[in-house]
């Protein structure tokens, strides 16, 4: 009976048995792969993934050879005596060290002993703190299974931002270890062995520049405290290519530190906010009035001395006028003005021109898109009411994000062609190489060429000569438009309550740069436009100006005289 099993055992069962042993002695773990980096269009880091190293011990082996033990502790900075106290034969594999510098590491190797065993780490790290943390986002560590892998392998996985938006390219694919086990299951440290290394992730090249988006930061954080408002968005673009060079919100957060990621923090106010627009949105209504020929700069309207009594409401404007031209009426911010020339466009018209524009829906693409964009209010013109007509064109009874806004107005400013915001160039691998390339990509064209130049004439004698003064930079052109909108709270205007704006770009006859900047509910004082959104830009298009060395002439600043804020 014995001999038959054995028998049975050695010719019969050999392979299973052999291959019970193997699963018993022999695992094959896999090796996480660094995730690529996120770099600004200048190769500057925003996010690497870092390899830490940390330092195990086999307990078993250093106690059988502890002669060297002191010369470990005296590394990594610990009494000797209380490294072997904490030793233990049944412990093959103790943590004594974290984040070993590359001193103690080299120093550590050069000891060769069988029992040190060092395991890399990989850490998420982001340089630049709380700048563009918005559009970059962070990751969190989770296990995933991959193909042809038994067990999963521990990732970072992008949660927001372009972490999460290309984290598929970011990723890389692990590589797998085998290791040996004793009787007990354990580990034997000193005979591991790689397989198969893990491929790496791909870098991803936003378009963002770090020196633009640490101006927008500072002045971000400088309207926060000279102003102390619910929000700020920034937003920088390239007009001609939609390209977003920064953005910015406030509040923020730092990537680094998890203890800052509270909901409100997170929230990236530049296309999850909308915010009725108040009188930039008269650069929608003037584009759609030249462009259909209603009228043209020149043509002179009455503006009431200030009341127009229309649908049995009256509508004013911050102060009385009589007879201004259409673009007179656009430096003077005069809401009777549009209210005149939006009925005279006629309500479908001027709806189509809204929409063409890009506001009552998400300007970003859905497949490479920040999550979170909101599509804004535009209501059909069978829901407007009798008075809808001379409150749209002014930018009250429709909603929209910064980032709508911005890039409608840079379609004015880019010959009348609508651009699709663009936050990623392209992936690249660790070499450079360019694996896939995100090309600037035109929505529509909205508005003739011609159109455009008369609206940008117009935006120009705003700042140089009426609401939005406070915006003009020396020895460069800006045009740009104020607004100041009051807010709704609880279903009612609020008194005190406002959103203050500006839009503008640079150098106006040929324009490279548009910033937008949007302050909701600043509080004391000051709120108008002209007071705190148009300042801000002011200081932001002199600074980019000088940092990427555009158009700045050596002409006097224009004078400025005073005159009712907007």
């Amino acid at each position: 009976m014995i001999s038959g099993r054995l028998v049975f055992l050695q010719l019969v069962s050999h392979d299973r048995y052999r291959e019970k042993s193997k699963e018993m002695h022999f695992e094959r773990l896999p090796i996480s792969p660094r995730r690529g980096k996120i770099l600004d269009r200048q190769g500057r880091v925003y996010a690497q993934s870092l390899k830490i190293m940390d330092l195990h011990i086999d307990g078993k082996l250093a106690l059988e050879s502890p002669e060297r033990l002191a010369e470990v502790a005296r590394v990594i900075k610990i009494e000797a005596g209380e490294l072997k106290r904490s030793l233990s034969p049944k412990r093959r594999w103790q943590k004594i060290a974290m984040d070993l510098s590359e001193f103690q590491q080299m120093r550590l190797e050069e000891l060769n002993l069988r029992y040190l065993i060092f395991e890399e780490r990989i850490k998420r790290v982001y340089p630049n703190g709380q700048e563009a943390c918005h559009v970059v986002g962070f990751t969190n560590q989770i296990h995933k299974k991959f193909p042809g892998h038994k067990k999963a392998s521990k990732v970072e996985a992008g949660v927001q931002g372009i972490e999460s938006m290309v984290n598929k390219y970011l990723t890389g694919i692990p590589g797998e270890q085998r290791v040996v086990k004793d009787r007990d299951q354990k580990e034997i440290p000193a005979y591991r062995q790689v397989d198969r290394r893990p491929l790496d992730g791909l870098n991803v090249v936003l378009s963002l520049d770090q020196g633009v988006q640490h101006i927008l930061e500072t002045e971000a954080m400088r309207i926060v405290d000279d102003f102390a408002p619910e929000s700020v968005s920034i937003i920088a673009v390239k007009p001609s290519t939609g390209e977003i060079l920064g953005m910015t919100n406030r509040p923020s957060f730092d990537p680094n530190k998890s203890e800052t990621r509270e909901p409100e923090n997170l929230r990236n106010s530049g296309l999850m906010n909308l915010y009725e627009p108040g009188s930039i949105f008269k650069i929608v209504t003037l584009a759609a009035v030249l462009n259909e020929r209603v009228a043209d700069l020149g043509t002179p309207i009455f503006c009431e001395n200030g009341e127009f009594f229309y649908a049995d409401r009256y509508l004013r404007d911050s102060s009385p006028h009589g007879r201004l031209t259409v673009k007179q009426a656009l430096a003077q911010s005069s809401n009777i003005a549009f209210a005149k020339l939006a009925l005279q466009l006629r309500q479908d018209r001027l709806y189509r021109y809204i929409r063409q524009l890009g506001f009552g829906k998400t300007v970003q693409s859905t497949n490479y898109s920040l999550a979170g964009e909101q599509a804004g209010i535009l209501r059909p013109p069978h829901y407007w009411s009798s008075i809808s007509i001379t409150r749209i064109p002014i930018g009250y009874e429709v909603a929209t994000t910064n980032l709508q806004m911005t890039m409608a107005v840079a379609a004015i400013a880019n010959e009348g062609k609508l651009m699709e915001p663009r936050f990623v160039q392209s992936i690249q691998d660790e070499n450079g190489k360019i694996v896939k390339q995100f090309l600037p990509k035109v929505v529509r064209q909205v508005i003739r060429q011609d159109a455009c130049e008369q609206v940008i004439q117009a935006l120009t004698a705003v700042v140089s000569e009426g609401t939005g003064k406070a915006a003009a930079v020396s020895g460069l052109q800006i045009a740009g438009k104020t607004g100041t909108a009051r807010k709704v709270i609880n279903g009612q205007y609020a008194a005190g309550a406002y959103c203050s704006s500006f839009v503008g770009f640079f150098p106006a006859q040929a324009p490279e740069i548009l910033v937008s900047v949007v302050v909701d509910y600043p509080k004391g004082d000051q709120y108008y436009s002209s007071q705190v959104a148009a300042p801000a830009f002011g200081r932001i298009a002199s600074r980019i100006a000088q940092h990427l060395d555009i158009g700045l002439t050596q002409e006097p600043s224009p004078v400025v005289t005073a005159r009712r804020p907007q």
